[in-house]
């Protein structure tokens, strides 16, 4: 019959419990496969009737089951108030830790169970405690946005430097799952704003990530660096510029970030004659295409600006250029920023920067300017524009067309004229029409 009161206990069938009881034709004692008994079940649904019976009659409040959880652990698994409350009143042992090492702490500060949480405390258990995984309460409470659990725990004590195995603190979880009130009430309570997990991310790098620009103030209000990098060198400036996010770009500039910054030089010359030929050969030139994903090999001496031109963001590149950005600063490489427009075929940021005076005579170190490689890639259009805006081939075009006398009459003469004639079609620098017209002059002549 002790099956029978054990399911009877676990449906709330407080009747027929009683009569087993009174009929002394059960043992309180009895566990099922599992390991459990009746105060088990009963704790575990809440049926506080049940509980005070089977604590009169008998039933060890602090027995075990195979996973080494109590009734106690079961009702505040479930939440049960009444029922932890009336066991822990019994004496219930509250310092037991489950197989994965979750104390009672951990389990009310994951649910958020702050009346029983602040009782167990009171009975002295260690706030910093941490499981097999390395959580304490206090991470629980804040993965599982519970900031009223986050407080008394706090308030009790609770380390908000403490990190789980990967290295992520308490500020850290609150700044990824956006948690504005965790967030403050752990830089209230002496979080570290710089704390850095395993992969060398700051809550500020963190809070770019999820583009979050409210939590970006709220970190920078309390001091945030925002010079730290992770291990690739991804800070939060160069994250936020490459994926466009005007408003953080312009809080960081406005907390004293120079709108000049770089990439520290290399000094590896012979690298950066294959990092040309990268440019040159590929057509995107955006974060998720780089040249090198290591953003501590990335191009030395990249600027914001340049960063920007290379994502094609024309509206991080109108920011940086109203808050004073060197329109041509040059990279390790020599290349400027209008390089990289042409390179990259983005015909609007490449006209926005040479009516913003974008010097198209810039040359990189193997004596490349813009239009080379626009050339290179066949963007008829952007050579159109740096030759309209005042490279040395447009005075190919702006001059009057060649007279026949002007044209020599030997044979050798006319091949060269004609050749040259053939590097303007092939530049686009001449429409096919034009090419004729001229041709036809050279031949006359």
């Amino acid at each position: 019959m002790s099956m029978s009161f054990i399911i009877a206990c676990e449906g709330g069938k407080r009747k027929i419990a009683e009569l087993l009881l009174a009929n002394k034709e059960v043992d309180v004692a009895y566990t099922d496969e599992k390991g459990r008994t009746a105060l088990h079940y009963a704790a575990h649904r809440g049926y506080l009737d049940l509980v005070k019976i089977l604590v009169e009659e008998g039933a060890d409040i602090d027995y075990e089951d195979h996973q080494g959880e109590t009734p106690l652990f079961f009702a505040c698994l479930q939440k049960q108030k009444q029922t932890a409350v009336y066991l822990i009143e019994r004496g219930a042992n509250c310092a037991l830790n489950d197989l994965k090492g979750n104390s009672l702490l951990h389990l009310t500060a994951s649910t958020g169970q702050s009346d029983v949480l602040q009782l167990l405390l009171d009975k002295g258990l260690d706030v910093n405690l941490s499981n097999n995984n390395t959580d304490t309460p206090l991470l629980l409470a804040v993965t599982n946005r519970s900031t009223e659990a986050a407080k008394i725990l706090l308030q009790a004590g609770a380390d908000p430097a403490a990190s789980n195995k990967i290295g992520n603190t308490a500020l850290l979880l609150a700044t990824k799952s956006r948690q504005i009130p965790m967030v403050q009430l752990l830089l209230d309570n002496g979080a570290d704003v710089n704390q850095t997990n395993q992969l060398g991310e700051s809550p500020l790098l963190v809070a770019c990530y999820e583009g979050n620009k409210a939590i970006v103030n709220l970190l920078l209000d309390h001091g945030a660096d925002v010079n730290l990098s992770n291990e690739n060198g991804m800070s939060p400036i160069w994250y936020a510029c490459a994926h466009n996010q005007k408003e953080i770009v312009a809080t960081l500039l406005d907390h004293g970030l120079d709108v000049n910054h770089a990439r520290p030089v290399t000094g590896n010359v012979q690298a950066l004659y294959g990092y040309l030929d990268y440019v040159e050969t590929n057509s995107n030139l955006s974060l998720d295409a780089q040249f090198n994903f290591n953003a501590h090999l990335d191009q030395g001496g990249e600027s914001l600006l340049h960063h920007a031109v290379k994502n094609g963001h024309l509206s991080m590149v109108k920011l940086l250029i109203e808050r004073g950005a060197a329109i041509n600063q040059q990279d390790e490489s020599g290349n400027s920023a209008l390089h990289y427009a042409a390179a990259n075929g983005k015909k609007d940021v490449l006209k926005y920067l040479l009516e913003n005076q974008a010097d198209p005579q810039v040359v990189n170190i193997k004596e490349q300017k813009a239009i080379d490689y626009a050339n290179i890639k066949g963007f008829n259009e952007i050579t159109a524009l740096l030759l309209q805006f005042g490279s040395p081939a447009s005075h190919a075009v702006a001059a009057p067309p060649p007279q026949p006398q002007h044209v020599a009459n030997t044979g050798v003469d006319k091949k060269k004229a004609l050749m040259d004639l053939k590097e303007l079609l092939d530049a686009g620098i001449l429409t096919q029409d034009e090419f004729n017209a001229e041709k036809a002059k050279i031949l006359q002549g």
